[in-house]
């Protein structure tokens, strides 16, 4: 944490004299022109902590998504299924647009190429 705070100091007193830095409107710009001034070498905490701040709302939309598709396949009538069939009908759901571009009944020919079954499909 100290190295953080000293960095956070020469920072401070590099930037402010910068007129480069001077008229940035968002975080975001402030980090590309740290690139191009070649900065976030001279303060790779301060750089590092920008990234990451820039990545929260994805990383929050992620998540979000993720329950709300749990709460759409997991509701009171399937709410005893199994952790691993959970996981296979959330990835199924997620990924709709990949999973309707496969065709149900190669997927059948496969399930029914694996072994010998009592009962045939087709």
């Amino acid at each position: 944490m100290c190295t953080l705070e000293l960095e956070c100091a020469y920072y401070e007193k590099d930037l402010r004299g910068d007129p480069k830095f001077k008229n940035l409107e968002c975080i975001s710009d402030l980090c590309h022109m740290l690139v191009q001034t070649r900065k976030s070498e001279f303060y790779p905490m301060i750089y590092r902590l920008m990234c990451l701040v820039l990545t929260i709302p994805v990383s929050t939309a992620t998540t979000e998504r993720a329950f709300s598709a749990m709460n759409i396949v997991k509701n009171r009538i399937r709410s005893k299924m199994e952790d691993e069939f959970l996981d296979d009908c959330m990835l199924l759901h997620i990924e709709k647009e990949y999973a309707d571009s496969i065709d149900n009944a190669v997927v059948i020919e496969d399930f029914e190429s694996l072994s010998n079954r009592i009962v045939k499909f087709s």
